[in-house]
């Protein structure tokens, strides 16, 4: 909104305080006395700059200065000094028309506030002229210097944040208790999550229209989990380093586009391509990012050290040695081929060696991703594909000696949607190659390095979202659609049946405030047959049919046009029934659930 003229600041004084606007009859008359006011006094101008153009000699230290009898302006002008010996009287001024008087039923105007200069670029002032900047430690929604709306010291910001974020969920859980009769189970979880995120930033120069040539960005998580899942059942407390790393300006490659470059070091977070396919998590390392063109073109080099995580919170334990690297590059080409329409292309290179304790042997998994992921509009429709491919070597274990394994397998991905109004109707499809011969020396099982996906329900997803316990291993992990039978903090594994995957969905936007979602998804196995676990026992797989699942989300923003996004609720329900496949895997066939509440606070 642009800011008024300080004329409009000033209440006017022909007027009471809130009194309707003047009759015809009235604002006749007023601007009867208005124009003859504005046309004496022009003539009173012209005849002044006139006197002042025909005598030369009279430009002495005096002012001629003719006054508009106006409530918003004012025009005067002075004659510069003249030669002392040729100094003559000053021409007289012309006389000075009376202001109109006022109305007999006017008040005296409320107090004028009178808009003062601004000190610096980051005061800022309200209609009546009062500065607007306040600060408050607790009040995010306005000013503040700890959220860097206000310079710390010199061009120096500092921005604190705090996030909590609290989930229940009441699940049942896939019934294995058949397959590892020795395993401990848990036929039904009441979890509980409290994630309390700290942190801040330090930074040079405010990021706003040029990001910042200096950051330094610290936070921890504390977290706090009770019964997460089908075999841990207690309460369990950890403290985290969640990400430290500083940015550091390194230089500019166009003269006026700001294409700037980055180098990035520390313990950060980093998602490889748009849904996260791949690999997306934490690790020590840096990253070199910059972009070409206007922001068009952008890359990316990363190199991490990935380390063991805590088997209950999933955060970094350092206490546990880990040689597993990574290098990922990436490049984003906007508007690929289509305006609106985005692309990336990534290798991935996977290095996880792995001690063999019995015999002090390793086990070495060497691997390259290649692929894209597309993204954006084509048209009226959105849609977003992706296609990944890995090749390498993989050791696997037999009797305590590596066994070197050839890796070749792919993954593809279709998602499709059409907006409409308030409601975008979704469709999702996704192929996992998996090993027709699990005996062989050749692997073609797809898995991934490391990666969290949003897609088909994400979190909210059975299927998708939950961390599928198979005995001490896993089905699948939380927030993957790959059917690895790896544990959290074992190697990728090639080995597996694969997964065909389809989706349909809708999102419905009812309001600013209200956000549905709604999915119905289909899995189905590409391999039947025995396929080794992290366990050390197979699963045996006769059926391709999986599981057919449904759950629905709502997300609610109550204070919206307060504090937009800093209080969220969420509230999901998915059920899951093990179809043909799945019921060989785990020896039933009970139907299985879970309803969800997430409360989030921003600071």
């Amino acid at each position: 909104m642009p800011f008024p003229k300080k004329s409009a600041l000033r209440k006017s004084k022909h007027s009471k305080a809130g009194e309707p606007p003047m009759t015809d009859e009235r604002g006749f008359e007023a601007r009867g006395v208005g124009y003859f006011l504005l046309v004496f006094a022009v003539c009173c101008l012209s005849s002044g700059l006139f006197g002042q153009a025909q005598t030369p000699a009279a430009a002495g230290s005096a002012d001629v200065a003719a006054a508009v009898p106006s409530d918003s302006s004012t025009v005067a002008q002075a004659t510069p000094p003249a030669d002392k010996d040729k100094q003559a009287p000053p021409a007289a001024a012309p006389a000075a028309a009376a202001p109109a008087a006022p109305a007999a039923d006017a008040k005296p105007p409320d107090e004028i506030v009178p808009v003062k200069g601004v000190k610096g670029r980051w005061d800022t002032f309200n209609l009546a002229g009062h500065p607007e900047y306040t600060f408050n430690p607790f009040d995010p929604y306005h000013q503040n210097t700890l959220k860097a709306d206000y310079p710390m010291a010199g061009d120096w910001f500092i921005q604190v944040n705090a996030l909590n974020t609290d989930v229940y969920k009441s699940r049942s859980n896939l019934d294995f208790s058949k397959v590892f009769p020795g395993q401990t189970f848990h036929s039904h979880n009441n979890f509980f999550n409290e994630n309390i995120f700290y942190g801040l930033e330090l930074r040079h120069h405010a990021d706003v229209f040029v990001p910042s040539n200096f950051k330094l960005h610290l936070d921890g998580v504390f977290d706090h989990k009770q019964d997460p899942n089908a075999v841990n059942n207690g309460d369990f407390n950890n403290s985290h380093v969640f990400d430290a790393f500083v940015d550091i300006h390194l230089f500019d490659a166009g003269q006026s586009n700001f294409d700037l470059t980055f180098l990035r070091a520390g313990i950060f977070a980093f998602q490889s391509d748009f849904h996260g396919l791949i690999f997306n998590d934490e690790g020590l390392g840096g990253r070199i990012f910059g972009e070409f063109l206007k922001n068009r073109l952008r890359y990316d080099v990363v190199y991490l050290k990935l380390f063991q995580k805590d088997a209950v919170s999933g955060f970094i334990d350092f206490s546990k040695p880990s040689r597993h690297q990574v290098g990922i590059t990436r490049f984003t080409w906007e508007d690929f081929l289509v305006k609106g329409w985005n692309s990336e292309w990534t290798v991935h290179f996977n290095y996880d060696p792995r001690d063999i304790k019995a015999t002090g042997h390793i086990a070495g998994l060497n691997t390259v991703y290649f692929g894209n992921t597309m993204n954006g509009h084509l048209g009226r429709w959105i849609f977003n594909p992706a296609v990944y491919g890995v090749a390498g070597k993989a050791d696997h274990v037999v009797a305590g000696n590596p066994i070197r394994h050839d890796v070749l397998a792919w993954m593809g991905l279709a998602d499709l949607e059409y907006p409409l109004d308030y409601v975008k109707f979704r469709l999702g499809y996704t192929y996992v190659s998996g090993d027709s011969n699990p005996n062989d020396t050749t692997d073609h099982g797809f898995d991934s390095i490391s990666d969290a996906v949003q897609l088909f329900g994400g979190p909210i997803s059975y299927l998708v979202g939950e961390n599928i316990k198979f005995g001490a291993g896993d089905l699948d992990r939380a927030n993957s659609f790959y059917p690895s039978l790896r544990g959290g903090n074992a190697q990728a594994n090639y080995v597996n049946p694969g997964l065909q995957l389809m989706n349909a969905g809708m999102d419905v936007t009812f309001s600013p405030r209200v956000q549905m979602a709604l999915n119905g998804n289909y899995s189905r196995f590409n391999n039947t047959g025995s396929f080794p676990t992290a366990t050390g026992t197979n699963a045996n797989i006769l059926h391709k049919d999986g599981g057919i699942e449904g759950n629905a989300f709502i997300r609610i923003k109550p204070f919206l046009h307060q504090i937009n996004q800093n209080v969220i609720l969420d509230l999901g329900v998915s059920a899951l029934h093990p179809l043909q496949g799945m019921q060989d895997m785990f020896q039933t066939d009970k139907t299985v659930y879970s309803t969800f509440v997430a409360l989030r606070l921003v600071y």
